[in-house]
């Protein structure tokens, strides 16, 4: 009766964090870096970004893929590009573009997030906690606290579900 509860308990938790992790993401800005001036570019930006904010994830996902093609350097729009199609539930595609994002900028924290919660989506509870490690580890102090919450609180839930069970 008590491990019948135990998991009962687990589960409802793993479902409660689940949820709470998979909240839209905080929203980005276009670096001035890749800025260089262009109005229209960062208009595109900004109103991507207000898609994701209102949920239209499709309408996001539309003007990504427009700045992708009139400037495939910019690691941020294959970030969010990733976030958007997670948040479709396509998330191998998502795990694509997290890691098309890295391979641009290897300390772009937020694909690393994004990855990690892409794996966990896909089963791959090894290679989320990797990547939710690595998130940890190049987050900087303008990084959301509560992003960082979610990331040690998914880290713990990962890896007690991967523990071995101990003999009841």
């Amino acid at each position: 009766m008590v491990s019948l509860l135990l998991i009962i308990a687990i589960a409802i938790s793993g479902w409660m964090l689940n949820a709470w992790m998979t909240q839209s993401v905080g929203l980005p800005v276009l670096p001035d870096s890749y800025d260089n001036g262009n109005a229209a570019l960062q208009q595109m930006y900004t109103t991507a970004v207000r898609h994701m904010q209102l949920a239209e994830h499709e309408q996001a996902l539309s003007i990504w893929h427009q700045l992708l093609l009139t400037n495939p350097e910019i690691p941020e729009v294959k970030v969010n590009m990733g976030f958007s199609l997670f948040e479709l539930g396509k998330f191998v595609t998502a795990r694509d573009f997290f890691i098309a994002a890295m391979e641009q900028n290897a300390y772009q924290a937020n694909a690393y997030y994004g990855l990690a919660i892409s794996s966990e989506k896909l089963g791959d509870l090894q290679g989320a906690i990797g990547a939710m490690r690595s998130f940890l580890h190049l987050a900087d102090d303008n990084t959301d606290e509560k992003f960082l919450r979610r990331a040690r609180a998914a880290l713990w839930e990962w890896e007690s579900q991967l523990a071995p069970k101990s003999a009841e």
